[in-house]
């Protein structure tokens, strides 16, 4: 039997309970119930060029054999990548479209801390650890993230950026959660900004990490399912709404460990079906989309572990840049630079790896 939502009083006004606060430093970050004195918006301002970040863990771009690579199929119009394959939607074809290194000069596989560390702040967070670390960021890494966050920066520079991801009430009560805090997490609470809730979800101003609510039903809570092109349809409403708009996906990653072929198709036919969805709702002359992993591993189901191969990416929209982003580290100066802003102006940190310690 399913389990009824947490209860969550909300007062109808968009946002949780986590206070905004113009100091990026404040200590009020790290209380998460802390009550906002105004109800909290998600209404930003028309400043040009929008971008959404679209964050899938664990693809890589891989062979062209469909018998390992699911991404090699064709059955997925817009996360066809491969060696020899390129990408469309039916709005149109991505201005860039290739792999980006996720080794970053460390030897060994590319893995998950790391990597979005990296994604989140532009520091080569392999080099500065001196290795790739799994799973959750750890003390150092959050360190990094604290300082170099690419929301916290942006928000600094009196621009709006938001988590489109919607976290339960009791999410940051739990000690396990607490934890295990992830990168976009930490990114965001660095940043200040407020994190979206239940009642945003249920309301239709947010989404959660599966799309379509199918592992949050496995996992005992009782919410609607939603079509992929639902949750894409919100992606896009609540982007258009930022400067800079955050949404995270892992369901590929646990399907390229388990090498479950059967649930890698499902997870990459609903992210194709909500990108495309988004893709033709939002406007590309004002809006720039990247699609970006942080290190293969869905792309080779004949392995349980990560892959060498370049971490999947992808750029749509009407702008590209002069250069072309080929690591990781370049995603927060793409990101910086599609915004209008110079690479002189203080947000981008590059390619550079920092002290651990930072």
């Amino acid at each position: 039997m399913a389990r009824p939502l947490p209860e969550y009083k909300s007062d109808h006004e968009p946002g949780s309970p986590l206070a905004q606060v113009n100091d990026p430093a404040s200590p009020a970050l790290h209380r998460p119930r802390a009550s906002a004195e105004a109800p909290v918006s998600f209404e930003g301002t028309d400043r040009g060029r929008r971008v959404l970040l679209f964050f899938v863990d664990g693809v890589g771009v891989g062979e062209d054999d469909a018998d390992r690579n699911p991404l090699a199929t064709g059955e997925f119009p817009s996360f066809r990548l491969t060696r020899t394959q390129s990408p469309r939607a039916s709005v149109a074809a991505p201005t860039m479209a290739h792999g980006l290194d996720a080794s970053m000069g460390v030897p060994g596989l590319p893995q998950s801390a790391t990597g979005q560390t990296t994604i989140l702040t532009g520091v080569n967070a392999p080099t500065a650890m001196g290795k790739h670390i799994s799973g959750f960021p750890g003390p150092q890494l959050k360190a990094i993230i604290q300082q170099h966050s690419i929301l916290k920066r942006i928000r600094e520079s009196a621009r709006t950026a938001t988590f489109l991801n919607a976290f339960g009430p009791r999410f940051f009560e739990t000690p396990e959660t607490m934890r295990r805090l992830s990168a976009t997490t930490l990114a965001t609470l660095a940043s200040g900004a407020p994190f979206r809730t239940w009642a945003d979800l249920l309301e239709g101003r947010a989404v959660v990490h599966d799309l379509t609510h199918w592992r949050m039903r496995e996992w005992g809570f009782d919410l609607p399912l939603r079509t992929p092109e639902e949750a894409g349809a919100i992606i896009a409403q609540e982007t258009m709404k930022q400067d800079f708009a955050l949404f995270e996906y892992f369901e590929t990653d646990r399907a390229g460990h388990d090498q479950d072929r059967s649930r890698a198709m499902r997870c990459l036919a609903d992210l194709d079906r909500a990108l495309q969805a988004a893709l033709a709702r939002l406007d590309l002359q004002s809006t720039i989309v990247i699609v970006v992993s942080d290190h293969g591993n869905v792309e080779d189901l004949s392995v349980k572990t990560h892959t060498l191969n370049p971490a999947f990416f992808t750029l749509w929209g009407s702008w590209r840049p002069a250069w072309e982003p080929r690591r990781l580290t370049d995603i927060v100066p793409l990101i910086w630079e599609a915004l209008g802003f110079s690479q002189g102006d203080g947000g981008a940190v590059g390619g550079g790896a920092v002290s651990a310690g930072a």
